[in-house]
């Protein structure tokens, strides 16, 4: 069952992503994001002290990591296509949802604004060990010899990278309608060709 605590934080970080994208993050209030929420600004207060806490909720919800307990394991017998296809659909779900165009735009635009937003952003994504749930996948690939990747950290960048070309950034920069499925996984299916044309074990 979900809390009535959790349905009143969710209501107040869609709020705060609206006024923080209308507004900028320095001229955005609290007050203004309690009204926006339907909330006394005693209950934004309770969960959140101030708009810094509020937009550091907001980066960890745009990063969308996945919980530490699913990460994806090499499975020697399945094909390296059909495991990395199936991986990053699942990994990358959230990318086609207006909700996370939104919340990206706003982000970047702090960032672009802000250098103290923009030191939080890559400090978050510095304490991602494991992104996008790769990096282990990668690593058992290669203890299994059915991998062959000298640098993991910038493999998985690349790789992520060439599918966010195509699916995210021309979205995110021209204000595009978020990518269809289909398009996601067309994308997904290109670069894990190139992936595995170049870092599978003949």
């Amino acid at each position: 069952m979900v809390k009535i605590s959790d349905i009143k934080q969710e209501d107040i970080i869609n709020s705060a992503i609206l006024v923080f994208s209308q507004k900028g993050f320095e001229q955005a209030s609290m007050e203004g994001i309690s009204k926006q929420a339907g909330v006394s600004k005693r209950t934004l207060y309770k969960y959140y002290p101030n708009k810094e806490s509020l937009f550091e909720v907001i980066v960890d919800k745009l990063l969308c990591r996945f919980d530490e307990h699913t990460t994806p394991k090499f499975e020697p017998s399945v094909p390296i296509v059909d495991q990395l296809t199936e991986l990053t659909l699942k990994q990358l779900c959230y990318i086609n949802t207006e909700d996370f165009q939104v919340t990206a735009r706003m982000v970047m635009g702090e960032c672009i604004r802000s250098q103290n937003a923009s030191k939080m952003l890559m400090s978050k994504f510095g304490a991602i060990e494991d992104s996008y749930g790769l990096h282990n996948w990668i690593r058992q690939g290669i203890e299994a010899n059915y991998l062959e990747v000298d640098n993991i950290s910038l493999t998985v960048e690349q790789y992520i990278g060439s599918i966010k070309a195509v699916v995210f950034w021309p979205q995110l920069l021209a204000h595009q309608t978020p990518p269809s499925c289909d398009e996601v996984k067309i994308a997904v299916e290109q670069a894990v060709k190139g992936f595995v044309a170049t870092y599978a074990v003949n």
